[in-house]
């Protein structure tokens, strides 16, 4: 791409469109695409200011060794505003950026100010097979026996059309015998190659299901290793089409190439037969198929650039679908169906007009293909026609050449569009997947080596600052918790009280790791957590939120999936202390009755005690209640409380309650104000001392 502009806003915009058009196609993160659009941006308005709307920009891309490099050159005087602008979006815009641009200054007749960005092209189709490999390799001897049936059977396709034609040779001499032999020695070969093609298609199912059960538990071990900001930041919908539609492609990746690989070998070998029986011939077939494969490879470029921005198109409409399906109820329930069909039917033509454009690239150079194809077909029957009036061809010899060239010509061509085609699918597909398996893209949560099995619960704060991140850019907002320092002694019960945004939610997220404090250290037991490894971490631990998920399986492998061994008894006990086992036992197929989708089937308290109950049967030693009972009546709430109350002092719980009366018979209160302790003790003791607490305290009190 080349091409000059001014600095007016309407050009300006349509410049940024044009190349992050460019970069979406080259595969280019849309981390670094936002920085882009944004960096760019502020930029040209800097020297539309300093140049004005006259102003000249000189654009030109480029890919070199797999790097896409955009440069801007911008007529007039010295000015950078990588050092010069003032623009906080920019500061922080190419703040720790990778690609971020260089600045310089070239002296001459008239001076340009050179800006120039640098970006990775996605990966080569060796490293996107190197990638593939590792999870086809533990099937390589399947993948060995196809490959050679395959290319046995290349032998007998070969054969197959110098029989045919001796057998029309013979049938014009009126060789009755020796039609019959030879008949009956080409079904042999056709049968026998029928039955090498059935044992190689065998043995790529065993290769395709083996390498797709890989793929898929490898990426999806990965998604659940994804730090939990990623996810919310990108949307399960991403997840989803990766995990769903790309695993499958890479898994037929080696079958596909083995089996394109052994009809090219079948297409070479009749290649060189031609090259035997007529020199002059073969030339003219290899210029037709040389004209044809580049089309086909110009068409594969357009067609993988096409690609990439109708998979991100397909993405976003993915995501919506999963808001639309999760959230269907509130959407009812706000009456927002209007714009949310809305935005479905932006992301719908969006996704869908991507889809066309890619399929009319490849209409077009497909039609132009097929004239070649057909206008050389056309031309190799005269040329034939040409060398048998000359006397230069006998009939056999040119049914043998026919024969081949109704086996090469069409069918190579459309098994090169059909490879290119899936190489287009594969690498970007590899793409997505490595992007998951990629921590500097998709960081996972890291433990450390100290496993404990034995804990006691105490956990302590230490000056701990947190700020949650706005989108990709990870520009900071207020700071949630600032310098908070508490301890908690073991089987101590500590409620957390506060307004809305104070932070107490956030301190659950921060114990159980589901997010790490920008400063200041979390300990448990005095060991830093991120020191503990997964199991002693999480497994010392149990968490009720306030919006438990509920799977969908019968309520017993909801209460199971924490508790593997857990007995009847132990089960039946931990619905009695989360007050739910009479709801339980009351439908008509008990503890195997199933729930919906995120227990859609139970009421809201239903799911928020059976999640108690699931919480409860892991007997751990640090209990998180985060507005755990928010959904429930007083009087279950109240026999809930009864119920935690014997289990007080055999492990440490931490309460989020909105209703003050249920947190009075804590060990400790912490009122939190601003991410800060402004007052702590007991109900009692709050009441005096904390004129805040006494005012939420009262104000429910009269409700």
């Amino acid at each position: 791409m080349k091409t000059k502009i001014l600095l007016d806003n309407k050009s300006i915009d349509r410049l940024i469109t044009d190349l992050s058009a460019e970069l979406e196609k080259a595969g280019v993160l849309k981390d670094d695409l936002l920085r882009f659009r944004l960096s760019l941006e502020e930029m040209l308005l800097d020297y539309q200011y300093i140049l004005g709307k006259d102003g000249e920009v000189l654009v030109r891309t480029s890919i070199k060794s797999n790097k896409l490099e955009i440069r801007l050159a911008l007529l007039g005087k010295e000015y950078n505003p990588l050092k010069e602008s003032e623009s906080l979006v920019l500061i922080k815009t190419v703040h720790g950026w990778e690609s971020a641009p260089s600045y310089q200054y070239e002296d001459g007749t008239v001076g340009k100010n050179i800006l120039s960005f640098s970006f990775r092209v996605r990966g080569s189709l060796k490293e996107n097979l190197t990638f593939t490999w590792k999870y086809t390799q533990p099937s390589k001897r399947y993948l060995f026996i196809a490959v050679l049936l395959q290319l046995i059977s290349v032998v007998f396709l070969i054969i197959g059309p110098i029989l045919s034609a001796r057998i029309i040779v013979e049938l014009t001499d009126v060789a009755v015998y020796q039609v019959i032999l030879t008949a009956l020695v080409l079904f042999a070969v056709n049968l026998l190659s029928a039955v090498l093609m059935a044992g190689c298609n065998w043995a790529y199912n065993v290769v395709y299901n083996k390498t797709l059960t890989l793929l898929e538990a490898d990426i999806s071990e990965n998604v659940l290793r994804i730090e939990n900001k990623e996810i919310e930041d990108n949307g399960t919908g991403l997840f989803i089409q990766r995990l769903t539609v790309d695993t499958s492609n890479l898994a037929t990746a080696f079958n596909t190439l083995a089996d394109n690989i052994s009809q090219i070998c079948q297409y070479v070998g009749i290649l060189a037969a031609m090259l035997i029986v007529s020199p002059l011939v073969f030339v003219v077939v290899v210029i037709l198929l040389s004209t044809q494969i580049a089309l086909e490879l110009r068409r594969q470029k357009v067609s993988r650039d096409n690609g990439r921005v109708y998979r991100n198109h397909a993405e976003r409409y993915t995501g919506i679908v999963g808001e639309m399906v999760r959230g269907g109820k509130d959407i009812k329930l706000l009456n927002a169906e209007g714009q949310f069909e809305s935005e479905l039917k932006d992301r719908i033509v969006s996704a869908n007009d991507s889809r066309m454009k890619w399929d009319a690239g490849n209409r077009r150079y497909r039609l132009v293909i097929s004239g070649i194809r057909e206008g050389g077909a056309l031309a190799f029957i005269a040329i034939l026609a040409g060398l048998l009036s000359a006397g230069q061809l006998s009939v056999a010899t040119a049914l043998v050449l026919f024969n081949y060239y109704s086996k090469l010509g069409t069918p190579a061509t459309a098994l090169l569009g059909t490879i290119l085609d899936f190489v287009t699918q594969f690498n970007l597909s590899c793409e997505r997947l490595r992007d998951i398996t990629d921590d500097s893209l998709f960081p996972k949560e890291r433990f450390g080596s100290i496993h404990k099995t034995n804990l006691n619960g105490e956990i302590e704060f230490k000056k701990v600052s947190f700020s949650y991140n706005i989108g990709k850019l990870k520009t900071s907002t207020r700071w949630v918790l600032q310098n908070l320092s508490f301890r908690i002694n073991p089987g101590e019960t500590v409620a957390l009280v506060g307004r809305s945004g104070s932070g107490k939610t956030t301190i659950m997220n921060l114990i159980s790791r589901l997010y790490d404090p920008f400063s200041g250290m979390i300990t448990i037991d005095g060991i830093n957590i991120r020191d503990f490894d997964r199991e002693s971490l999480r497994g010392c631990m149990s968490v009720v939120t306030q919006s438990p998920y509920i799977f969908q399986m019968s309520i017993r492998d909801n209460l199971r999936i924490v508790n593997q061994d857990m007995t009847e008894e132990e089960m039946k006990n931990a619905a009695a202390l989360a007050c739910i086992d009479g709801e339980i036992e009351s439908k008509p197929e008990k503890y195997d009755t199933v729930v919906g989708e995120g227990g859609i089937s139970l009421s809201g308290g239903q799911r928020q005690r059976l999640a108690i109950a699931r919480a409860l049967l892991r007997d751990c030693k640090i209990l998180l209640l985060d507005e755990a009972t928010s959904a429930l009546d007083n009087v279950t709430q109240d026999n809930i409380r009864k119920s935690l109350d014997r289990i007080k002092g055999k492990c440490t719980v931490i309460i989020i309650a909105h209703r003050l009366s249920t947190i009075v018979g804590a060990d400790r209160i912490l009122y939190l104000q601003d991410g800060q302790i402004l007052a702590e003790g007991t109900h009692d003791e709050l009441l005096k001392s904390c004129a805040q607490y006494r005012e939420l305290y009262e104000k429910e009190d009269k409700q």
